[in-house]
């Protein structure tokens, strides 16, 4: 992907994400993110290829609706590299059913889960919490503080 799509990228999710200060988009390297996958003991499924095709090496930052300091959400693949797959079976046990990594949200690096049935959940010490179906309408909520923040 060149710089000019990149750039149209960016835009559009600036767009889509109103209230977001800035996002930065990288090259998304389909292969490279299967094979990352695929050693991290993860599978790789056509639906998330298409995820990483419209979102992959991406991070939204806005400022926190509790403080004001800047937050931010990460998808990457050098993150799903370092996602302990003990921790994602665990987690998938808890919401019933598969979930692969895309990245951190927060300051509490929380892992950014893609669940089976499409929905955008954040994991970590405290359990999974599911942010909104879609990663669209996950970041607007996020971005805004108007989704359950209820733990699994």
């Amino acid at each position: 992907m060149g710089a000019e799509k990149i750039q149209a990228r960016e835009e559009t999710l600036r767009r889509a994400f109103t209230g977001a200060s800035r996002v930065e988009c990288g090259f998304v390297d389909l292969k490279a993110a299967r094979l990352a996958y695929q050693r991290s003991g993860f599978p790789v499924t056509d639906e998330l290829l298409e995820f990483l095709a419209a979102y992959g090496e991406t991070t939204v930052f806005w400022p926190s609706y509790v403080t004001g300091d800047e937050s931010s959400l990460t998808i990457s693949i050098d993150e799903v590299a370092q996602a302990y797959a003990p921790n994602v079976r665990s987690f998938e046990k808890r919401l019933g059913m598969s979930a692969l990594p895309l990245g951190v949200a927060l300051s509490t690096e929380e892992m950014v889960l893609l669940a089976e049935n499409g929905d955008i959940l954040l994991a970590g010490d405290a359990g999974v919490q599911r942010v909104a179906h879609g990663f669209e309408a996950a970041m607007r909520a996020l971005i805004t503080g108007d989704w359950d923040m209820t733990f699994f």
